[in-house]
């Protein structure tokens, strides 16, 4: 979602950040699936829940890149001006990108791009593959080092849910309405 805020400011189209706001279902939909497995699949109303928020992510990321195409020029088929099209465009009258500074430090891992930009396609490929296998191996075989202290808690996993949605909610609130708020992290 950063990379896609961020995306925005180069290429001056607010429309742009409209992604953002639609992939937030999406990301829910996410912690949904984890908190699921978190609680040993012992609350099943989670699956469902998780099924409606991948629907609805789906809905508005489709909605906000409809708005971002209709922005960048594209008619829709269904649509009576042809004179509009993108074959119309002169190439010439393309505006140059705006550069946009970015602090070194990683403000968060919506930045991580900026870290792994100077790899090459081999050792990019080699982290991601390393990075993933320990992950997956960690997560795998890490409970078994840990008591998991709570039991399958509805309310529990609904807080566990919609606090980190809240906080990533405010966090592009925040984002939208002072531009130099770069977040928490």
């Amino acid at each position: 979602m950063g990379f896609v805020w961020r995306w925005a400011d180069i290429v001056q189209n607010p429309k742009w950040k409209g992604l953002t706001w639609g992939l937030l279902p999406l990301h829910s939909s996410g912690i949904t699936a984890c908190t699921y497995h978190l609680f040993y699949n012992g609350i099943p109303v989670l699956v469902p829940l998780q099924a409606f928020l991948t629907f609805v992510g789906n809905t508005t990321a489709m909605y906000a890149t409809y708005r971002i195409a209709i922005s960048n020029g594209w008619v829709p088929p269904w649509s009576e001006n042809e004179s509009a099209t993108m074959e119309n465009v002169d190439k010439n009258d393309v505006d140059e990108l705006v550069v946009v500074n970015d602090s070194p430090s990683l403000i968060g891992f919506e930045d991580l791009g900026n870290a792994l930009a100077n790899d090459n396609d081999y050792t990019f490929i080699l982290k991601l593959f390393f990075g993933c296998a320990i992950g997956s191996y960690v997560i795998k075989y890490g409970e078994t080092l840990f008591d998991f202290p709570l039991e399958a808690n509805l309310s529990l996993a609904i807080a566990v849910i919609f606090i980190p949605t809240l906080l990533n909610v405010y966090k592009w609130y925040r984002r939208s309405s002072d531009a130099t708020f770069d977040g928490w992290f």
